[in-house]
């Protein structure tokens, strides 16, 4: 039954290559003829600067997660892409200006960034389609449980996933008695709110037939994922004892958002200014918005945004989350929240260190303490300090529900590195160019 997947593989592997190969070809071309001048001595050298890019396009194409081919949205991989070509060649062109110890022309990289561009969405869309005309999505049986949260409509409703449900059963309703027969025509199962005992007899008859297995976590998984193995004389042993950054980390963390918020204020001072003058011109209401917010410890701070709503939006409709097309977002405001222009102001929140450039996104008291009437758990993303940008805000969207927020929250809390807080920093590039990271609640 496998084997075909296998075949997936490699024909993935064969299109990075292949893709990887074109870009080098780009830049070697432009290296040659637009820099010819500058390195006419050096000609041997071109092995060292293919080399050089090629490792470049790796690292930036493992950090903006370029080579899924296949498992990502065409647009996705296009933005990916583009913005893995967009810093390996920034790199590189301070590399040659570095060799030649003067500032060189900036057109030939202007030019070659345009170039592997178009050439990613050409390459892109023939891969992806090529990928789905001939390997399908793999069919799996989705299991669930009680809360499964519209996950299954969300599967089914994404063309470009690698996997298909193509059946699904409300664990109630399971016949552990006929499973083999159940089984015997997909390649594997997602399990959904499926509890432990329920779980083991599943894994155990897919692990028997080697069928691929999907789990959605539980809060539990989420926190045993982040664990140490000890073994206690002849026992495994699982330790959970990461509960985000240590205090060193703290501090590292601390000194990059002084110093990275000071950067900022100053480089973003002029489209904070522009921001400002449209927000005023356009109904004569106050510039800024603040809202109480809470922090690490449920520590309550005024969070500054730029106002992207009607006056006193809240006073018919009381304290409730935008919604998809809400009518109280003016025409400036919706241009503002696609651009994520409105959340530059808490530069000064990072600044004076109510929040962290990276760490969950603060909540509404009001609204905190609702959900947490239903989902207690959700209390457990203030053990670290708020932040402009999170794992939620990359890996899911605005109407991601609460309990996947809390999942992704944890799972960063839990796995918590400076290195993975550059990562979602530049991750964050992402989605500023993906509208459906923007959309309201429906």
């Amino acid at each position: 039954m496998f084997e075909r997947f296998s075949t997936k593989e490699n024909a993935k592997i064969a299109m990075v290559i292949a893709n990887i190969f074109v870009y080098e070809l780009i830049f070697l071309s432009v290296l040659m003829t637009g820099y010819i001048h500058y390195f006419f001595y050096y000609s041997n050298g071109y092995l060292v600067f293919f080399g050089l890019y090629l490792i470049l396009f790796i690292l930036f194409g493992r950090l903006f997660d370029a080579f899924d081919v296949g498992g990502s949205t065409t647009t996705d991989l296009f933005l990916s892409h583009s913005l893995t070509l967009l810093f390996s060649n920034v790199v590189i062109y301070l590399v040659l200006c570095l060799i030649t110890l003067r500032v060189i022309p900036l057109m030939p990289i202007i030019w070659m960034i345009v170039i592997e561009v178009f050439s990613s969405a050409f390459l892109l869309y023939l891969e992806n389609n090529y990928l789905r005309r001939n390997f399908p999505p793999i069919k799996v049986i989705a299991i669930y449980g009680e809360e499964h949260y519209g996950l299954i409509n969300k599967l089914n409703n994404v063309n470009d996933l690698s996997i298909s449900v193509i059946r699904s059963i409300d664990l109630n309703d399971l016949d552990y008695e006929h499973l083999d027969e159940l089984l015997k025509d997909a390649d594997g199962i997602v399990t959904l709110d499926v509890h432990h005992e329920n779980k083991k007899r599943l894994f155990k008859a897919c692990y028997e037939k080697k069928l691929q297995i999907y789990d959605v976590p539980s809060i539990t998984d989420m926190l045993l994922a982040s664990s140490d193995i000890l073994h206690m004389v002849d026992t495994p042993i699982l330790k959970i004892n990461k509960y985000g950054p240590s205090e060193t980390e703290k501090i590292i963390k601390r000194l990059i958002d002084i110093l990275g918020s000071i950067v900022l204020l100053i480089l973003t001072s002029p489209i904070m200014l522009a921001t400002a003058i449209a927000v005023k011109a356009y109904d004569g209401g106050d510039v800024f918005y603040r809202q109480i917010r809470l922090t690490k410890d449920a520590k309550e701070f005024k969070m500054v945004k730029f106002r992207s709503m009607v006056m006193h939006a809240e006073d018919k409709t009381g304290v409730v989350l935008a919604k998809e097309d809400d009518d109280r977002i003016t025409r400036v405001g919706k241009f503002i929240r696609k651009t994520r222009f409105d959340e530059l102001p808490q530069l000064v929140n990072i600044l004076k260190g109510e929040m962290s450039f990276v760490g969950p996104r603060p909540e509404r008291p009001e609204i905190y303490e609702e959900i947490c009437k239903d989902m207690p758990e959700f209390r457990f993303r203030l053990v670290v300090q708020a932040g402009l940008t999170g794992y939620a805000q990359i890996y899911g969207k605005y109407n991601t529900s609460l309990r996947d927020k809390l999942l992704l929250d944890l799972y960063y809390i839990e796995n918590y590195s400076l290195v993975s807080d550059i990562k979602l920093l530049l991750l964050t590039l992402k989605i500023v160019f993906n509208k459906e990271s923007s959309e309201g609640i429906k």
